[in-house]
């Protein structure tokens, strides 16, 4: 008998997931403010989920960082709003001119991409909204990785266990 195997993608040092988009933005909201925000944004529907804990470099510990997320179902789009900045610590370290990283799982054109851009920037308090690019991160496929799990857990589904009544 052949067992299936599990086929994992290794992405080289400087290729970057084809279906991910890293947006940076600085500004001086909190993170339920900057959410709210976007929500006024048509397709965007951000909730406050568990934070992001994330094991920063062995002497840091644990951090914990709020994240936001949504589906777009007409355009086939996840999107999660994290915040860079823990109280003591910043998550991506290369990236610490933002305050909050908005990633986009999912097909975006070019296009796109420039009108939300536009648009986030046209909200008040925001400084700035950048395109960034995974390669300038220097651990970033753990970073994903840890990312991906945290969705996975919370889309986690409470399993219900069927149970006979015995008369």
């Amino acid at each position: 008998m052949f067992r299936q195997m599990v086929k994992k993608k290794i992405l080289g040092k400087n290729s970057e997931p084809a279906s991910l988009t890293m947006l940076g933005i600085s500004c001086h909201l909190k993170d339920y403010r900057l959410s709210f925000l976007i929500n006024q944004i048509p397709g965007f529907d951000l909730s406050k989920g568990d934070d992001f804990n994330y094991i920063l470099s062995p002497p840091k510990g644990e951090a914990r960082f709020s994240f936001y997320s949504c589906q777009n179902e007409e355009k086939q789009n996840s999107y999660y709003l994290i915040s860079n900045r823990s109280q003591e610590f910043i998550l991506i370290p290369e990236l610490k001119q933002f305050d909050f990283l908005l990633m986009i799982d999912g097909k975006c054109s070019k296009g796109d991409k420039e009108s939300l851009m536009k648009t986030i920037r046209s909200i008040p308090g925001i400084l700035t909204i950048v395109e960034s690019n995974f390669s300038s991160v220097r651990n970033f496929e753990n970073l994903l990785t840890d990312l991906e799990m945290h969705v996975m857990n919370i889309r986690r589904i409470p399993v219900i266990k069927y149970q006979p009544k015995l008369n």
